[in-house]
């Protein structure tokens, strides 16, 4: 049985969303969802407003716990794996050849726990 973790799960899907990138029509995905975003400040509010947790899980701790252990807020996920990963692909520059995802979720992550070779199956 495989042993997931926050870092081994974070790791796979950068991988995969360097994979897609690396490809002409991934980067045209990326590209288009990116030119489709609505910029108006009430839509971005909006879209804020869908990332804020509900209230009740504020006051339940354990509540949407990841069962893999807790994983980094939203908005740092954001900044620091997602948007180094496609904001580049936006402008048609490649990722770099190999270790980008594995960089971005330890900086994500802190440099902290096991990395994602000490998964076992």
């Amino acid at each position: 049985m495989r042993v997931h973790s926050a870092r081994g799960d974070l790791t796979a899907w950068a991988e995969a969303g360097v994979a897609a990138i690396r490809k002409p029509e991934g980067r045209l995905l990326v590209r288009a969802v990116a030119l489709s975003m609505p910029g108006s400040a009430q839509e971005q509010g909006s879209r804020t407003a869908l990332r804020t947790p509900h209230p009740r899980r504020r006051a339940h701790p354990r509540a949407g716990r990841c069962p893999r252990g807790d994983p980094p807020p939203l908005d740092q996920t954001i900044d620091q794996l997602v948007a180094p990963l496609y904001l580049p692909a936006i402008f048609g520059i490649d990722p770099p050849a190999s270790g980008y995802p594995e960089l971005l979720v330890d900086r994500l992550l802190g440099g902290m726990g096991p990395s994602p070779a000490a998964d076992t199956s």
